[in-house]
């Protein structure tokens, strides 16, 4: 075991990764870790993201394309969840080779500084959404894995869905693990086969404020019709059979998206949220 695991992150956010591996050292799977950089250009997530951590701002190396590989500091450990706007089905799909210009494709940065960095990490870990490995990218895909295996790394890639875990949430995400000279093997996690649902995580007693509907409704066939309390030409439909089965239950009416417009029952699990579109995202439908 290493006793200090050196880190430096990519597209870093607010530093999801790194809490990941707080919990990893607070339950004595590692014994300690630090960020030798990060690199984001929000500002806001930089802000979330030191204070979060509790570092300094001049750890931020900003925009990647602007980084110099032989500048970088060394790390045992790289972490790059790039840019998934383009490879998404929620946006236009329009792809991430390398040369296309697009957000997605700024995941090859990446590789030009691994190429550039006089020692190269031991371990990189990519993540991405699960359309990633779908037909439509499956060239550009093997030709980024093949760059990195040029580099000498051994590669290990699966999706891996959040309910295979525990959390009952439909977020399925690829993970791409790059381990140099093949330093040591790796296995995906073990899938927990647990039962959690949405009810099993939702508080009690939820202030008022929080419901779009009352408990009044209207009755047809086997769904119910609900009004938005403070709109009501905002209608909600509920499928009471679909409800008792869990997942997607019912329909918003008055949403443009499809993908907003869909109601999900809280015997199941919730949908993964996007970044877009916060102010009309997944609606749950509980009992009260």
């Amino acid at each position: 075991m290493l006793n200090i695991i050196k880190v430096g992150t990519f597209f870093s956010g607010i530093g999801s990764p790194e809490k990941a591996l707080e919990k990893l050292k607070k339950e004595k799977f590692i014994k300690d870790y630090n960020i030798e950089f990060f690199s984001e250009i929000d500002k806001n997530a930089i802000k979330s993201y030191c204070a979060i951590h509790n570092i300094n701002e001049n750890l931020n190396l900003g925009d990647i394309t602007k980084i110099k590989g032989e500048d970088l500091p060394y790390c045992d450990l790289w972490i790059g969840g790039f840019p998934c706007q383009d490879i998404s089905c929620a946006g236009k799909m329009r792809g991430f080779d390398c040369n296309s210009l697009t957000r997605s494709s700024l995941g090859w940065e990446m590789i030009r500084l691994i190429k550039e960095v006089k020692i190269k990490p031991k371990y990189i870990i990519f993540e991405n959404v699960a359309s990633i490995k779908s037909k439509k990218f499956k060239n550009v895909l093997e030709s980024f894995k093949t760059d990195l295996e040029k580099e000498n790394y051994t590669l290990y890639d699966n999706i891996i869905s959040a309910t295979d875990f525990g959390v009952p949430q439909i977020r399925k995400r690829y993970f791409l693990i790059a381990i140099l000279n093949n330093f040591k093997q790796f296995n995906f996690p073990k899938v927990l086969h647990e039962t959690k649902n949405l009810r099993d995580y939702l508080d009690c007693n939820v202030n008022e404020k929080y419901y779009l509907t009352n408990n009044e409704y209207v009755e047809s066939k086997n769904k119910r019709i609900f009004e938005n309390k403070d709109d009501k030409k905002i209608i909600y439909e509920v499928d009471m059979t679909k409800f008792a089965l869990g997942g997607r239950c019912g329909t918003d009416r008055h949403c443009k998206f499809n993908q907003s417009s869909r109601l999900f029952s809280e015997l199941g699990n919730c949908p993964t949220l996007t970044a877009s579109n916060t102010s009309d995202n997944a609606k749950i439908v509980v009992e009260v």
